[in-house]
């Protein structure tokens, strides 16, 4: 059996002290939220702008709704994507920027800005012993979030098959996502695991009270699949009694790694009663374990490893394209379906801008056709062109390429807004300009101006100048 397969077999390995099976109802409640920081005014405008389009393009999918019949089913499946995807997210962001806090309190943040999972274990050790240890220990590195991940948990859950490094959903602490998590799979059953983030903690950081540490992990349970009460999108529900999951993962660490040690900060914060990001509830007596991993890796791998991961990262930033995020990858895929809509609808409609009705007008037509008509289109190209180099270069990290797609999309999105309100387009017009193009351009809008996509532009391009 590998160090990194779980021991089922064993029967001193520790176990679960929680219950795997339990659906109890959730009796507790709060509201309080999480933060971010924005780079720039300009990505601040942006945030915000992103998230007044995505409120009034819900609005306007439920008035739509009501002028159509048999189809308007559809319509309302519309209208909650809107609602649970885009708007309600970016209106909790909004929120949270306005007033809560910027300190650590023991919380993680979801990308809502809502406040998320328990920050419950400490560590100290460099990130080759943590994954020393909880490889050891019968825990799987989790994938990160991108579109080749993203597609397998697709594939596998339409063919029922397990995927033991399925990538979880991204929390913040430090104003960024995750370093790593590992997992461990209950039965097979994707809507069921064992799993802890682990982030980085800055240099020379501190718990309250003084207590140095290098690393913080948020351990909860998966126990089955449900609605987010907050923005009722899919996701995992954990199990209320997150200090179950805690002391699982320490002891499986500690009974794997003979050179692990533990200390316990009793009463690190009072103990309370919660929900996170997706309204589950959360139990915990706030007591934090301290894992001491210094003593697990070798020192000589250690170090070969970190010479390792340097020479990679000493790459040029489009070689390193593959680490662009999902969010940007969506964000691209969108502008590029709305690029060429446009491209396509300005290339159709140039046959109808001279309707013929003397001699005159037939002259200005044969004009138009032999001279105007071929450059617009060449103009058109050009211009679409222009803009797909710009998704490409974003998807390379430029910074300065994401800043300027906003502004294309900003400006398109105004003029279709105006154009729905003013215009006198049929039905089919409307349909296709709220729920394909505008539809879209929002979304487009959102994942841009989204964690990932902001700090993968901005950090691809600040290591760029520095080369």
């Amino acid at each position: 059996m590998s160090d990194s397969s779980p021991r089922p077999f064993d029967a001193q390995y520790p176990k679960y002290r929680g219950d795997p099976n339990n659906v109890s109802k959730q009796r507790y409640f709060m509201m309080n939220m999480g933060k971010r920081v924005l780079e720039g005014w300009a990505d601040k405008l942006y945030f915000v702008f992103a998230g007044i389009a995505s409120i009034w393009l819900a609005v306007v999918a439920l008035i739509d709704s009501w002028y159509h019949s048999w189809w308007g089913i559809l319509i309302a499946f519309g209208f909650w994507f809107f609602s649970a995807y885009l708007t309600l997210p970016r209106f909790h962001r909004i929120m949270t920027d306005l007033y809560v806090p910027d300190y650590f309190i023991g919380r993680t943040r979801t990308g809502d800005g809502l406040l998320g999972d328990p920050v419950n274990i400490g560590l100290r050790g460099t990130a080759e012993e943590i994954h020393t240890a909880m490889k050891k220990a019968g825990w799987v590195k989790a994938d990160p979030v991108t579109l080749a991940s993203s597609w397998r948990i697709i594939v596998n859950t339409l063919r029922k098959r397990p995927y033991p490094t399925a990538p979880v959903s991204p929390l913040y602490l430090f104003h960024r996502s995750e370093n790593f998590a590992y997992q461990q799979e209950v039965d097979g059953s994707p809507s069921k695991r064992h799993h802890v983030r682990f982030w980085k903690a800055p240099e020379g950081w501190k718990l309250p009270g003084g207590e140095p540490v290098d690393w913080l992990a948020a351990a909860t349970f998966d126990r089955a699949v449900g609605l987010s009460l907050f923005t009722f999108q899919i996701t995992h529900k954990i199990d209320a009694e997150t200090d179950k999951e805690r002391d699982y993962v320490v002891e499986t660490v500690l009974y794997c790694n003979q050179k692990a040690r533990s200390d316990l900060i009793e009463d690190f914060s009072s103990g309370y009663h919660s929900r996170n990001g997706g309204g589950d509830t959360i139990l915990t007596d706030g007591d934090l374990p301290i894992l001491d991993l210094t003593s697990v890796c070798n020192r000589q791998d250690e170090r070969h490893n970190a010479q390792r991961y340097e020479r990679m990262h000493r790459r040029r930033p489009w070689e390193l394209v593959e680490q662009a995020p999902l969010s940007v990858w969506l964000a691209s895929a969108f502008t590029s379906l709305v690029i060429l809509l446009q491209a396509f609808l300005s290339v159709t409609h140039l046959g109808v801008l001279v309707n013929p009705k003397d001699s005159f007008e037939v002259d200005v037509q044969r004009f138009w056709q032999m001279y105007i008509a071929p450059v617009v289109i060449v103009v058109v190209l050009v211009i679409t062109i222009i803009q797909i180099f710009l998704v490409v270069w974003t998807i390379r990290g430029s910074q300065l390429a994401r800043k300027i797609l906003l502004a294309l999309l900003s400006f398109s999105f105004i003029s279709n807004a105006l154009s729905l309100v003013f215009g006198t387009e049929q039905d089919i017009s409307t349909t296709y300009t709220i729920y394909v193009l505008m539809a879209s351009q929002v979304y487009a809008l959102l994942e841009f101006t989204s964690d990932g996509a902001v700090n993968y532009t901005f950090n691809m391009t600040r290591q760029k100048s520095r080369r």
